[in-house]
């Protein structure tokens, strides 16, 4: 089964998303931008337009580190298999958010205001269609990867930022 962090990025998005086979980035990249103690969330989807709570539960992000766990509603104290959420600073004002799950990765970017943490995938589908990533992306019928380059995966990700869609994931501090 399949935990919920890997729910909120995979099948809540419901698309493929930017996905590499190892980790971009290692724990030394990340920032512990939801702070140092236990962060509850409560889950709003993107529809018709409009912020819609989700039938999801609420979830919780542990501290480890400088990464985030975020384990199974139904298992909380199983944090062995639960999902690794790392936030790597883009800008001022975004974040490469990387969920590592099975020794993989797939991709987000995502703000963060202290309060509530919007998550803008980082779709397959909406990367190829805007047109500005093909330089920086590779596309494998509905998949994609970075392109092997001599550029770090923290520029590459900041690079994609105009091609991101718009937040379908608003996960709110409770």
């Amino acid at each position: 089964m399949r935990t919920i962090g890997l729910g909120l990025m995979a099948l809540v998005l419901s698309a493929c998303v930017l996905h590499e086979k190892t980790p971009l980035f290692s724990e030394s990249d990340a920032v512990p931008i939801l702070g140092s103690q236990k962060t509850v969330f409560a889950i709003y989807d993107r529809k018709d337009g409009a912020w819609v709570a989700s039938d999801d539960p609420t979830f919780a992000a542990l501290p480890e580190g400088n990464h985030y766990l975020i384990p199974d509603p139904t298992t909380p104290d199983d944090l062995a298999s639960a999902d690794r959420f790392d936030f790597i600073p883009l800008d001022a004002g975004h974040f490469a958010v990387q969920l590592r799950s099975d020794g993989e990765a797939d991709y987000a970017i995502a703000t963060w205001d202290g309060t509530e943490l919007l998550v803008r995938p980082l779709d397959c589908d909406a990367l190829r269609s805007s047109g500005k990533a093909t330089a920086i992306v590779a596309f494998e019928d509905d998949a994609c990867t970075l392109h092997d380059s001599t550029t770090s995966p923290r520029d590459l990700l900041a690079q994609l930022l105009p091609a991101a869609p718009e937040p379908t994931l608003r996960l709110v501090k409770q």
